[in-house]
């Protein structure tokens, strides 16, 4: 029996993967490659199976996920939809470069297998003839595709927006901004460095590892700020915003304000320490209507010295009108705090604070929130027939006018005794009185008393509303509305100025009075003047103060004493006492007297601790300044006192003169 082998296999063999493409993980710009490798194959039997698997295996890649295309097939080059460039897309070989994250990410990869046959003919080849040698017919699982292989393309990260420079005074807080964002949009850890050293959040740092950063520093110093941000996979991670310089500076006198006056505002800050001889100088705008200026010192608390000038009276021909009255006083601006100015003008300029109709000069009044601390007083208005009154400083009442019917002057408010409640308007040409707080509208309504402070918050204005542009960070008291303040009489002739009390109009073509200043005690006085101010504007002088030190050495020679300017120095023995042997600590001393300051403070010490006056020594050497001395006794005078061991009692001490001291004087001054 001959047996024939023929090449025609009559069944087409089956189709399995031996390598399968792999998920992978890649950077964004990076290369990845698939691999996937099938192969044909015929069912084993006995006997064994003469197919000789003359077909061949075609290859083609597939893609799903965003931006695939619509049949899913690959195709060499760039697509720019899934965000990479392909070679071999129809090998067993898949070649992706040039990945992108988001595009690319996500994308999952499978390669299909299609067996050619050689038992039907093939268009893209050629036509089968019987009895060749390409037989074998198609696999009985054609196409067979791969498993999926995903590619996940890690995020980079990128930052949006950097820190700006930021200058603050030591122990205030600067805030900080900066963000980044991931290129497929999952969230960005942040951490903040100062000095390229990780923050955390503490009493004086807040928000660390958020997107804006709160910090204060203790002292002067200039810094580095930057935010780092990182990602568990992004391949750029970590990355830092630009640097930020963070300078602390020493507090500084800065004085922040709000303007408000007929629609206008203006919201403007200065340093003190850089105005010309340290003054600022707040005018009343006498083409505005109603002003107001609140100002605070958003750094430290700065000592200065407040001038508060009422206004004059306006002129009638050449009759002149009343000057306004100066009150002067040292006061402690503190720290985010509240404080409003009044400031007057003469009537015909606008709506106030105003003096009486017509003419009468308005009244300028320092407040502490709600809290009147210093009025200058408003001159009286000039009429044909005669000169308007002078407005008073603290404690004076203004000055009467002249001529036929003049107005009497504004009655005097000894210094810290305004009552809070019977404030009034004037009523015809009588002048009305001021409170010594402000009373308000809105706050009225809500029952809050006239001398509280509301807390922090910003600006409400009379009926209620929110004044926008206001700062939240100060303590306000302030109440917009009824106060009183334009008080002087009106007339048809010469109005009375404003003030305390405001004085009051001519009934018959003479001068208005002045109206009387004021002051609630707190500071220290520095002085009144009844008039001096000649503007129809009034205003409020600001001016830094400084320290000033003045250092003597004194010889006492048997009582002459060799002190100068500011010192004036007298010795002082009790009454009834001969000699200055024995007697009591105290009951021998030196008065001395300081001018020209405002309430300076003395010190002393003892320079020879052996050497009395009278010229006698002291064996022990212990001549020292007595205890609880130098001790004042009024604003510019002390009394110092040394005492020794004593010369009659062992173990016990005694008044003493002594030969040479020192004394040092410090002073504000403005």
């Amino acid at each position: 029996m001959i047996i024939k082998q023929t090449t025609l296999d009559l069944n087409g063999p089956v189709l399995s993967f031996t390598v399968q493409p792999q998920s992978q993980t890649v950077n964004s710009g990076d290369s990845v490659i698939f691999t996937g490798n099938a192969v044909a194959s015929f069912p084993t039997q006995d006997p064994t199976n003469p197919a000789t698997n003359t077909g061949t295996i075609i290859y083609q890649w597939y893609v799903q996920g965003d931006g695939a295309p619509s049949d899913g097939q690959l195709s060499d080059g760039l697509i720019s939809s899934l965000g990479a460039t392909f070679v071999g897309s129809s090998s067993p070989t898949l070649n992706v470069s040039n990945v992108t994250n988001p595009t690319s990410n996500g994308l999952s990869f499978y390669l299909k297998a299609d067996y050619q046959s050689t038992a039907y003919g093939d268009p893209h080849i050629s036509p089968v003839t019987v009895g060749t040698a390409r037989s074998t017919g198609n696999a009985i699982n054609d196409p067979h595709a791969s498993n999926l292989a995903t590619l996940t393309v890690n995020p980079t990260i990128s930052v949006t927006s950097h820190p700006s420079n930021q200058e603050v005074a030591e122990g205030l807080s600067a805030t900080f901004t900066a963000s980044a964002t991931a290129s497929d949009g999952s969230e960005v850890g942040v951490q903040w460095q100062l000095n390229g050293v990780d923050l955390t959040d503490s009493s004086t740092v807040a928000g660390s590892t958020s997107n804006t950063l709160t910090i204060a520093l203790s002292s002067a110093s200039t810094n580095d700020i930057r935010a780092k941000f990182t990602h568990p996979t992004a391949s750029n991670s970590p990355i830092f915003s630009n640097s930020a310089t963070f300078t602390v500076v020493l507090a500084r006198a800065m004085v922040n304000y709000e303007f408000f006056g007929s629609g206008q505002r203006t919201f403007s800050s200065f340093n003190l320490a850089d105005q010309p001889n340290d003054t600022y100088t707040f005018y009343s705008d006498k083409n505005l209507g109603s002003n107001s200026t609140i100002l605070y010192v958003p750094e430290r608390d700065v000592e200065v010295e407040i001038e508060v000038a009422g206004a004059a009276g306006d002129d009638s021909g050449s009759r002149r009108g009343g000057h306004g009255g100066v009150t002067t006083i040292r006061y402690t601006l503190q720290q985010n705090r509240e404080y409003v100015l009044k400031i007057g003008h003469a009537d015909g300029y606008g709506l106030g604070p105003k003096g009486g109709t017509p003419n009468g000069g308005g009244a300028t009044f320092f407040h502490h929130g709600g809290i009147v601390i210093a009025v200058g007083g408003g001159g009286g208005g000039a009429s044909s027939g005669g000169n308007g009154g002078d407005g008073g400083g603290a404690g004076q009442a203004g000055q009467s006018g002249t001529g036929s019917g003049a107005g009497s002057a504004g009655s005097s408010v000894s210094n810290g005794t305004m009552p809070s409640t019977g404030g009034s308007f004037a009523n015809g040409t009588s002048g009305g009185q001021l409170e010594s707080c402000t009373l308000g509208k809105y706050w009225a309504q809500q029952g809050v008393s006239p001398c509280s402070f509301m807390g922090f918050g910003y600006l409400i204005n009379a009926i209620g509303v929110v004044v926008s542009g206001t700062t939240n960070t100060i303590i306000r008291g302030f109440k917009e509305g009824t106060a009183y303040r334009n008080n002087g009489g009106r007339g048809s002739y010469g109005g009375g100025g404003a003030g305390a009390r405001g004085g009051n109009a001519s009934t018959s073509n003479g001068g208005g009075g002045g109206g009387s200043g004021y002051w609630n005690g707190e500071g220290t006085f520095v002085n009144a003047t009844r008039g001096g101010n000649t503007s129809v504007v009034g205003y409020v002088k600001i001016t830094a103060l400084s320290t000033e030190t003045v250092t003597q050495n004194i010889t006492d020679t048997q009582g002459t004493l060799n002190a100068s300017s500011p010192f004036t120095i007298t010795r002082y023995i009790s009454p009834g006492l001969s000699g200055t042997e024995g007697h009591p600590i105290g009951s021998i001393l030196y008065t001395v007297n300081i001018s020209g300051y405002v309430d300076p403070e003395l010190s002393a010490s003892v320079i020879d601790n052996s050497l009395r006056a009278s010229g006698l020594s002291d064996p022990n050497n212990s001549i020292a300044v007595s205890a609880g001395y130098p001790k004042k006794i009024s604003a510019n005078t002390y009394e110092v006192a040394f005492d020794m061991d004593s010369s009659q009692t062992a173990g016990q001490r005694q008044a003493t003169f002594v030969r040479s001291f020192n004394l040092t004087m410090t002073a504000k001054v403005a």
